[in-house]
């Protein structure tokens, strides 16, 4: 039997990788728990800033929860979309998670 997931959602920023001359930041909140048989991940997605006059979008699933004190973290990592000819890696964790009523 699966443990109830207390609802909750996580915040995130971070940076994207140096490409093309340049980086974007990027930040949102995950969506709520997605239950897996041992855990669960949040789904997120969003558009980095403008730099270079462009943006990207990306988008995906976070790690599954990591303990850490007084709650836990997911991490997160992936690769934007492909936009003036380039994209970017980022890799990132969220915050503790937010608990909503």
């Amino acid at each position: 039997m699966y443990p109830f997931i207390r609802t909750h959602i996580h915040r995130y920023k971070g940076k994207t990788s140096y490409n093309k001359g340049h980086l974007h930041e990027f930040r949102g909140i995950t969506s709520e728990p997605i239950p897996l048989w041992r855990g669960h991940v949040h789904f997120y997605k969003g558009y980095t800033t403008i730099n270079k006059k462009h943006n990207h979008y990306y988008m995906g699933f976070t790690s599954g929860p990591v303990k850490v004190p007084g709650g836990h973290v997911h991490y997160i990592n992936g690769r934007t979309s492909y936009n003036k000819g380039h994209s970017h890696k980022y890799v990132d964790k969220t915050s503790k998670q937010k608990y909503r009523y």
